[in-house]
């Protein structure tokens, strides 16, 4: 969708180039994040995209077609651009501002209604109450929502964000992020998106490209970046919780296994035997509507200080009653339930149903699995 061959952008006076002979693709549907420390040519990619500044060498082509053989005010008319100040008119409604671009493209006034409203919606923001509202009285993250529905008023295949979260409070930040994610995965826009955060690159990007001292240092998918820094520079940049940071690209799904021992509230008073009987380390208690309701362990059954009646059983599982997660949780989410409950496993649930089970050592041997391959 978007190419770079040798783009190189040059300010006179400048002892450096901002961008220095840069090449990258980004693939059509994916969300391609330029992330690198300030003054490395990110911010500067981007606005050579779509012309905002010209690039003194090299080639960038959309679908093929050159950038520079388009009119610069039509070719942003079909890229949208969001950008950190938001840079909603403050004269001009949150309607008017979203249908600045509808209006340039002379769409019916009825067709801009229903659009507005439709990208209000999307945002998580109601029409009613936001239409007729002046930026001044809207929250930061609303704010934000607006710029980003503005970028979309025309359904462009292409957007362009710059730091677009980086003004709103840590919470709203984080729902922002998600809530775009959430979107991207139906409107499946080409999208690049800058940022100085690399956490924030490796949850929104498809692939990240680091930038340093203009030029790109290293590109590739979150997962690759993390498991083969390519220098020195990458491995500073990422900080040295890089194994931490790989945790938030995993689900529970990837790493569980299959949940073997299973008790019926009639089996509870057997359950070292039944344990041992299936090579079992943990055994799942479930209720008369085989919904689980906590675990034992053998470790914990094998030592005789423990040893107790059926009743005594059922109260120990039921301690790990919360100890549970759902085959979609992130790895860290699930790390954090074992350390709140103080348990050494977690069982895996999809849709209410006992699914399998994990364990830290689970956790630790899918990521250094991953890491070596």
């Amino acid at each position: 969708m978007i190419e770079l061959k040798n783009v190189t952008k040059q300010y006179p006076g400048q002892p450096h180039p901002a961008v220095d002979s840069l090449t990258l693709t980004v693939p059509e549907g994916e969300i391609c994040v330029l992330v690198g420390p300030s003054g490395c040519g990110k911010s500067t990619t981007l606005r050579m995209i779509n012309r905002m500044i010209e690039p003194s060498a090299g080639s960038i082509t959309i679908n093929g077609q050159s950038v520079m053989n388009n009119d610069p005010d039509h070719l942003r008319m079909g890229i949208g651009y969001v950008i950190q100040q938001i840079g909603l008119l403050p004269h001009r409604t949150i309607a008017e501002n979203i249908a600045i671009v509808p209006r340039l493209y002379k769409w019916p006034k009825e067709k801009i209604v229903r659009r507005v409203d439709e990208l209000l919606v999307m945002m998580g923001l109601d029409p009613e109450k936001t239409r007729s509202k002046y930026p001044s009285q809207l929250s930061g993250g609303q704010m934000q929502r607006v710029g980003v529905a503005r970028a979309m008023a025309v359904d462009p295949p292409i957007m362009l964000m710059d730091e677009p979260f980086g003004a709103v409070d840590p919470i709203a930040r984080t729902h922002l992020q998600d809530e775009f994610l959430r979107l991207q995965k139906e409107i499946r826009k080409t999208i690049v998106f800058v940022t100085h955060d690399i956490n924030e690159a490796i949850k929104m990007g498809d692939k990240i490209a680091i930038f340093g001292e203009g030029k790109l240092v290293q590109f590739g998918t979150p997962e690759e970046v993390l498991t083969n820094p390519a220098n020195e520079f990458v491995e500073n940049f990422i900080g040295y919780d890089r194994i931490v940071k790989k945790l938030f690209l995993y689900q529970v799904q990837e790493a569980y296994r299959p949940a073997v021992c299973r008790l019926r509230p009639e089996e509870i008073g057997n359950a070292l035997s039944k344990m041992l009987a299936e090579k079992a380390e943990v055994a799942f208690v479930l209720n008369e509507a085989d919904k689980p309701c906590g675990y034992l362990t053998r470790e914990e059954l094998e030592q005789e200080e423990t040893a107790r009646d059926a009743d005594g059983l059922q109260k120990l599982a039921a301690r790990r009653s919360k100890a549970f997660v759902q085959t979609t949780t992130p790895l860290p989410d699930a790390l954090s339930v074992m350390l709140e409950y103080d348990a050494e496993y977690v069982g895996v649930l999809k849709n209410g149903l006992l699914e399998g089970v994990m364990s830290f050592k689970d956790i630790r041997r899918h990521v250094y699995r991953r890491e070596g391959e």
